[in-house]
């Protein structure tokens, strides 16, 4: 079965770890509730981002993992969001509306520095595959 070329987008993996004084259950909720927020009301990151998505990982999860025999990383939470190109990333990045209000959320909740990572996607195994 050949699997049918699809679009491309450059995904940015952003690899969080939560501020000390925070308990996990803090540092998820206001990920999820006010930081996105945040971030949705910002028009550029809304007109240029085509996915956005927020891995959280819990220390119960953390522990299953290491069953697995393998080194598990520290990291609390992975931010990812897809983007046309680079350029359109920059954009979003560069607009000073959103570096000041999600620069400042972030450090509210979030440990410096944030590690970063670019990458493609390619799905082997669709959703509607399943279907």
């Amino acid at each position: 079965m050949t699997i049918p070329e699809q679009k491309r987008y450059l995904k940015i993996s952003f690899f969080l770890k939560k501020q000390p004084h925070l308990s996990d259950e803090q540092f998820h909720q206001h990920w999820k509730g006010p930081h996105a927020d945040i971030a949705l009301r910002n028009k550029t990151f809304v007109a240029k981002t085509r996915k956005y998505n927020q891995v959280h990982i819990t220390p119960t999860l953390k522990q299953q993992a290491a069953t697995f025999g393998a080194p598990v990383t520290d990291y609390d939470g992975i931010a990812e969001v897809w983007v046309d190109s680079m350029e359109d990333w920059m954009e979003v990045a560069s607009d000073p509306e959103f570096a000041k209000d999600v620069g400042a959320d972030e450090a509210l909740f979030i440990l410096a520095p944030i590690q970063v990572q670019l990458s493609y996607d390619y799905l082997v195994i669709p959703e509607k595959a399943r279907l």
